[in-house]
């Protein structure tokens, strides 16, 4: 077809497909290439997870990738994120079991710092709380809103505790960090970490403790 006084041809356009494992693009390869790097983490570790490693894992070229990221930084920023996102929702349905606020808060505390341990997929995030700009980052407004999410099935619980959600968020972040980053007496053994957050951390939230 011809534009109407031009000479010139119209062409038809198609999208550009790339081969992932010998088939069609997928929806979302964004995702697909977070997933591959979540994959590479737990299987090879923050150091040996190159873009090349992701890249292989997802089953497309090292261009590919970089159509859609930056940098294997924002690459493993994001495939770690994700995780942290899953291990939440995961964590936060298992203490809801509890008939307190406070075994809920003590259970939520405890199941999270073993996430961060014992997860490759979200350890890397470990070293990097050594740094103190990166420790203040995480005690923003920001990510206070963000982590609020978290604490809200207090309100449930206690509805009094709902104006006092963003303190309470705070303290809560404020004493994982420092269970993260410091290791005392008090987090040598789980007994020892449910005993000291059960007669620390739930009066500090403001919580009545419980007496079984």
């Amino acid at each position: 077809m011809r534009w109407r006084g031009t000479g010139v041809t119209e062409r038809q356009v198609r999208p550009r497909t790339v081969p992932w494992h010998g088939v069609r693009a997928p929806e979302d390869p964004k995702a697909q290439i977070v997933e591959a790097g979540s994959r590479c983490l737990v299987k090879l570790g923050l150091e040996r997870t190159s873009l090349s490693a992701i890249a292989r894992e997802a089953g497309v070229s090292r261009q590919t990738i970089y159509n859609h990221f930056t940098s294997r930084e924002e690459i493993i920023g994001a495939a770690i994120e994700r995780a942290a996102t899953e291990a939440s929702t995961r964590i936060i349905s298992e203490a809801r079991k509890n008939s307190t606020a406070a075994g809920f808060v003590v259970d939520l505390c405890m199941a999270a710092i073993e996430e961060f341990r014992r997860n490759p997929a979200i350890s890397p995030m470990l070293p990097a709380l050594d740094d103190p700009d990166a420790r203040n980052r995480v005690l923003t407004p920001e990510v206070i809103a963000r982590a609020r999410i978290y604490l809200e099935p207090i309100v449930e619980y206690l509805p009094e505790r709902a104006p006092h959600l963003d303190e309470m968020t705070e303290t809560y972040l404020r004493f994982e960090l420092s269970l993260l980053t410091i290791d005392s007496a008090a987090s040598r053994s789980p007994d020892a970490m449910r005993g000291y957050l059960h007669r620390v951390l739930v009066p500090a939230l403001g919580l009545p403790l419980d007496h079984s």
